[in-house]
């Protein structure tokens, strides 16, 4: 098949996951073309591509409409991606159209099938989402036909061949990484390597709910020492240093690292307080690494972590506060937790697997059009 995936810059995790699909897609034997604008082309191996520049003049839209024309199937990723695909494809005689949703749109005027966002998605023959409410929301502005699709990390075959490490190596390395950091890392007090570690890997941008990571550190400020490993919004690093200050809450700005598997190592916990996300990689990633993971009941972390980690609902500092202690007191909980997690994401679809999955759904949505000569197909 010839297969043209179309994404825009904004979702880091999206445009990651479109170049291991697109890698995937190549070797088994398919011919595939990456449509994005220059950030995404400049951040990420797209293998062959085409530049979508951010005012496209008369002749690029030729270019590209003759590019998706030929094609088999179009792949729109992210609702940005999803319309721009859609306003390509308004000839009768075109190919299959599919888009995934890897986050959850603007909420502007989107919850209505009448607005223009949702056109994309109303001609489209097929939409994913990430996640079981994406789905719902899909279906509901009026997708034909929808997937439940996972993104895995790339990390988790490593990690689940790794063990746990005992609660002495923990410390000694929890030691050697918090030595290695800058004194500015940990603004509100002197950080102590033999109390517990709570983990928190995450952007710095308001979705994360970062800062209230700050409000917890506090309560347990004489329990444990969190980490909070990410970048993003400077403003928010502001209000995390300061408030620590003030607080002399034990929280550790460790900002972006490359070691991730290291921290999640030395780690007893592992919290996400996010307002949303589909199938968070870094919880994924804690699950394979077999560190307790407690994370808000929203999105599709229920599906994720229902029975194999501790939830709590968004913005309920106390409740989270609460799981940290009961996963660090209760040891057969613990165990327990892990155990099931570790089971749950071993057997997920891996980047091979999601291509051959991807396949039939292309197969399917071409052999549909062949078939019928509409230009969508039924639910």
């Amino acid at each position: 098949m010839h297969i043209v995936q179309i994404v825009l810059s904004g979702d880091g995790a999206m445009a990651a996951h479109v170049s291991r699909l697109s890698y995937q897609l190549r070797l088994a034997g398919h011919d595939v073309v990456v449509a994005a604008d220059a950030g995404v082309l400049e951040s990420y191996d797209m293998g062959d591509s085409i530049e979508i520049p951010a005012r496209l003049s008369g002749t690029q839209v030729r270019l590209i409409k003759r590019v998706v024309r030929n094609c088999d199937i179009v792949h729109a990723h992210g609702n940005n991606g999803g319309l721009l695909a859609a306003t390509l494809l308004t000839e009768r005689h075109r190919p299959g159209f599919i888009i995934s949703w890897h986050a959850r749109p603007s909420e502007r005027s989107w919850l209505t099938a009448r607005s223009a966002d949702s056109f994309g998605v109303r001609i489209a023959d097929g939409v994913s989402g990430t996640s079981p409410d994406l789905v719902a929301l899909a279906r509901q502005v009026g997708a034909k036909q929808t997937w439940l699709s996972y993104v895995p990390s790339p990390g988790i075959p490593s990690l689940l061949e790794t063990g746990r490490l005992s609660a002495t190596d923990r410390h000694n390395l929890r030691t050697e990484l918090l030595s290695s950091l800058p004194e500015a890392a940990s603004p509100g007090r002197d950080i102590d390597p033999k109390r517990p570690m709570v983990l928190t890997v995450s952007s710095l941008i308001p979705r994360k709910n970062v800062m209230t990571t700050l409000e917890a550190a506090t309560a347990l400020r004489e329990e444990v020492t969190w980490v909070l490993v990410g970048r993003g919004d400077m403003s928010i690093d502001d209000q995390l240093r300061l408030g620590a200050i003030s607080s002399r809450a034990p929280l550790v700005l460790a900002g972006e690292r490359s070691d991730v598997d290291r921290w999640l190592a030395a780690s007893d916990v592992f919290v996400l307080p996010s307002v949303w996300e589909s199938r968070p990689l870094a919880a994924q990633e804690a699950m394979a690494a077999q560190v307790p993971v407690i994370a808000t009941r929203t999105g599709g972390i229920p599906d994720l972590l229902e029975g194999a980690g501790l939830l709590f609902d968004v913005d309920d500092v106390a409740a989270m506060v609460s799981n940290v202690r009961t996963i660090l007191s209760d040891e057969t909980l613990a165990k327990r937790l892990t155990r099931v997690a570790r089971e749950r994401i071993s057997t997920q679809p891996q980047s091979p697997d999601i291509a051959q999955i991807w396949i039939s759904r292309y197969q399917m949505v071409t052999s549909a059009r062949e078939n019928t000569g509409s230009t969508s197909i039924q639910s």
